[in-house]
């Protein structure tokens, strides 16, 4: 009798079929971008934008074991590097958009140093007390930064495309920083971050270096999380605290465990999910923030998985990039 167990070819050709899948949404969307209306491109394109930022949390979640309590700070860093390289320094807008995400990695560094020297509620305290330290500078250095006013209209062109190229430029960054963090996890640092992340002791015993690697990821997690935050500013033309505030980061903390942790899939679920319901409840209710309660309880106690772990059930050949 014939073995119905899933062989190393049936995984192969999943694999394949979901890479191809993954291909043709990409590039429908980029055909919707320029066929949808405008309200709707805005709408899509900012969700891109938390995709990414909710998968460079995930990324440092679900593969380190590092729930950091404030995310935003470099997701503010990120969008106030932009502005403030144009504004203050009158530098050309394009290197202020590298400028951004290096500022952003930058403060990673510094921060991460400190951070990962503690572990469990204590790590997640310290990045919680790192970001409430950038947003009082932000809020506070009215000279520099504007302080609780932000920085308006600094750039009200967007390098002079309309809604829909902007939106397929967001696509494209987007696309190609996922594609990054999953060669990164699958990577051999990603192997020995998964080690480090599942047991530091035993990856110690094993050769790897705990602290150094999970430094590593919290800078790769910063660097992505600041280039979301500077395709945001670029994307409304200005900054605000808040950027970098408890909000921020508590609504992405949310998008993955929405989303799933332990599946590189979830951040990705978990934005869409937590933006479509702030979009659309929000039109309707105005306590939406209930509905996204109710939700995020929900599914701790129906789907501990999040989103990612039902479409895994629903879909058994599609384990979106699971951890373990």
């Amino acid at each position: 009798m014939r073995s119905l167990a899933p062989t190393a070819s049936t995984g192969t050709t999943l694999r394949q079929a979901g890479m191809i899948a993954l291909l043709g949404a990409v590039l429908g969307l980029a055909v919707a971008l320029f066929l949808l209306p405008t309200g709707l491109v805005f709408a899509i394109t900012e969700i891109m934008i938390w995709v990414l930022f909710a998968t460079s949390l995930n990324f440092l979640i679900s593969y380190g074991g590092m729930i950091s309590f404030g995310h935003a700070a470099y997701f503010g860093l990120g969008a106030y590097g932009l502005a403030l390289s144009v504004v203050r320094f009158g530098l050309p807008l394009w290197i202020a958009i590298a400028a951004g995400p290096l500022i952003a990695a930058l403060a990673a560094a510094i921060f991460g140093a400190l951070c990962v020297r503690l572990t469990r509620i204590y790590f997640s305290m310290l990045t919680l007390a790192c970001a409430e330290i950038t947003f009082a500078v932000i809020f506070q250095w009215y000279d520099f930064t504007g302080g609780d006013t932000g920085i308006a209209s600094f750039t009200s062109t967007r390098l002079g495309f309309d809604a829909p190229q902007y939106g397929l430029i967001v696509l494209a960054v987007v696309t190609l920083c996922l594609t990054l963090l999953w060669l990164v996890v699958k990577s051999p640092f990603g192997i020995a971050l998964r080690a480090v992340g599942e047991d530091p002791r035993r990856a110690a015993a094993s050769g790897f270096d705990p602290r150094m690697t999970l430094w590593a990821a919290f800078v790769i997690s910063g660097f992505f999380a600041g280039i979301a935050g500077t395709l945001f500013a670029l994307f409304h033309g200005n900054v605000f605290p808040d950027y970098a505030g408890l909000g921020f980061s508590l609504d992405v903390l949310v998008m993955v465990v929405i989303g799933g942790l332990h599946s590189f899939a979830g951040g990705i679920y978990g934005a869409i999910i937590y933006k479509l319901l702030d979009t659309i409840v929000s039109h309707y209710f105005t306590h939406w923030q209930l509905v996204i309660g109710l939700t995020l309880a929900a599914v701790i106690i129906f789907s501990p998985k999040g989103a990612a772990g039902f479409a895994s059930r629903l879909s058994p050949g599609i384990r979106g990039g699971k951890t373990r």
